[in-house]
Order: structure tokens, then sequence, then C-alpha cells
């Protein structure tokens, strides 16, 4: 496995472990972290940048799942963004081609999808590079390589979630946002379809996209679309907090979410509501995910169970307080 470290990768190594199966799977030096090194697999070396390493690590494998790839902190840099998503594709399915790998399942997402005005989107990649998102536009250009490698001859298996919440999103990606919300540190926000799944249920798919899925296909694992007002309306209800006090339209808060990038990138910080996520919300499209339900039997958890677990997480591992610490004195207004 490629990623083993990262949020649907930690949740893959648990679902492959829990059928008697002990992967091996890749690591770089900076990047493992606590939570993966308490998982019994085989690790080795191996870093996408590096195409020698990553065949000896493939050597002896039937299934690569490539959950890595590159994700920039932001959206600034157009061509040297593109151009670095596009490679690691390459140098992955060039591997796997020397290494003999029979097949690589690959975590794409549903940004690289095609629009569908009145219609939920289904596993059609979008005929042009989408021109105002470069998120969208990395994603959109790997799955062109992907193509590439598969008309070669190699069989290449695509799955393309939506937003993954639950455990062990250690790096608080996708789930930053959320936090953020919970804990009043969301200055402004932007209303959108989004599209919510289980990372449980993503890493489940991988399992079975292994050995059930059909040469090269590709399979939608959107879970539940909805708009962010009521995804942020049920959260608040359900843990406490409220809305963020501003709401922007579509291309103020494109306008505001790069600015933001701009002035956070010479010190490495984060923002609060990145560029990425907002070009997935203004995109706003509703995902047909039959194909997955069909073909590799995925039964998706519900919302509530999800944003229950999510929620459990973030507060066992000091993300979120409890709520002991939330009645605790320090946390009481003053008479």
């Amino acid at each position: 496995m490629l990623g083993g470290t990262g949020f649907v990768g930690m949740n893959l190594l648990d679902a492959l472990l829990a059928r008697g199966i002990r992967p091996r799977t890749t690591f770089r030096k900076r990047s493992i972290t606590a939570f993966a090194q308490k998982r019994d697999v085989e690790w080795v070396p191996g870093d996408l940048e590096d195409p020698a390493s990553l065949e000896a690590a493939m050597r002896g494998c039937d299934v690569v799942f490539f959950t890595a790839g590159h994700y920039p902190r932001y959206s600034l840099e157009w061509a040297p963004t593109i151009e670095r998503g596009v490679a690691d594709v390459r140098h992955v399915c060039e591997a796997a081609r020397r290494a003999g790998v029979q097949r690589v399942v690959y975590t794409s997402s549903i940004g690289a999808l095609g629009e569908g005005p009145g219609a939920r989107v289904d596993e059609h990649v979008r005929p042009s590079e989408p021109p105002d998102s470069l998120y969208r536009a990395t994603k959109w250009a790997m799955e062109r390589e992907v193509d590439r490698a598969t008309a070669s001859g190699l069989d290449v298996v695509t799955l393309l979630p939506g937003a993954c919440l639950g455990p062990w999103d250690a790096r608080l990606g996708t789930s930053g946002v959320l936090v953020a919300l919970l804990r009043g540190a969301l200055p402004w926000w932007v209303d959108g379809t989004v599209n919510v799944v289980d990372v449980r249920d993503v890493a489940l798919a991988h399992v079975e996209a292994a050995t059930r899925a059909p040469t090269g296909a590709r399979y939608v694992v959107g879970g539940r679309s909805l708009s962010l007002r009521l995804l942020f309306t049920t959260i608040c209800a359900r843990f406490g907090g409220a809305l963020p006090p501003l709401e922007l339209d579509a291309a103020s808060a494109r306008s505001r979410a790069e600015a933001e990038e701009r002035a956070a990138a010479p010190r490495k910080a984060r923002v609060p509501m990145p560029r990425e996520l907002v070009d997935l919300i203004t995109w706003g499209q509703a995902v047909d995910s039959s194909r997955a339900r069909r073909e590799l039997g995925l039964v998706f958890r519900p919302l509530e169970q999800t944003l229950d677990d999510a929620h459990a997480w973030f507060v066992r591992f000091g993300f979120l307080p409890s709520r002991t610490d939330l009645d605790s004195p320090s946390h009481q207004e003053p008479a």
C-alpha cells in the first residue's frame, strides 16, 4: 500500500487486517506517525518521487493500493501542482508494471467528475480540465494519466470518494473545517452541495475493488449528498456550536480563500477554509454511488453514525474538548 500513514490509508490498513491480510506498506521518515506504527503491517521505504523505491516495494505484490498522492496545502501554483500530481501517478503505474503487479486500486476524488446540472453525477470524468479550481484540475489531470496507463495494459481500478469523515484523521484534513466549526474558529463560510462519506466505507470499497471490480472500472463512493448548511446545522445541533457569523457568496468565498492562502503561505500556516474546499462546495453536485453499491456490495453508514464516531475520535485525541472539560470551572462564564 502507498499512503498507509494517511487518513484513508490507516482505515484501509484496519480493513485489511480485519480480513486477516497483513499488508506491506510504504513509508517516508517524515510522514510515519505513532498512530500508523501501532498497526501490525510490513513497513518498507518508498517515495512517490523515487520510482526505484516504489518498484522494490511492489515486488511480489498482486495488488497495490494507491491512497497517496500530491496534496498541496494551498491552491496557488497551478502548473507545478498539476505536474507533480501527474508525475506521482506515472511513477506508481510504471513501477507497478515493472514489478508485475496485477491490479492498482487508485484513490481519486469526485472533484474529477463532470458537471451534472439537474442530475446526479456518475463515474464520467469531465471532458476538459476544470478552468477555475486547481484541486479539481489536478485530480482531473491525474485521471487522464490513469487512462493512459490503462490504455497501455495496466489494470487500474479507480475509486472517487466524497469528503471523508471518521476516525484517524490525524492531520485534520477534511475534518479540520468541522473541528474549527465546533471550536467557534471558523470566521466565514459558503453554502453549496457536499458529499459526505464515512472513511471506513471508503476503505471497504478499496478491499472489495481489489477482487470484485472489472478491469479498469471507476466507482463513485460519495455517501450522502446534502447542503453544507444542513451538514453544519446538524453538527451544531448534535454537538453544540453555531454557524459562522459571515456567509459569503461563491465569488467572494473563492477570493477570500485565495487571499488567506497567500497570506498564510510564507508562514506555512493553515487557513480556516481552504480554497480547495471552497471549490468543491461551490461546484456542488449530487453524486450517484449506485455502481459501488451494486458491484462492490457497498452499504453506506448513516451520516449520524459517521458524525458521532468522528466526534468521539476528535475528543479522544484532544482535537475537541470533552463534555466534562466544557463543564469544568475553567470553561464556565464568569458571574
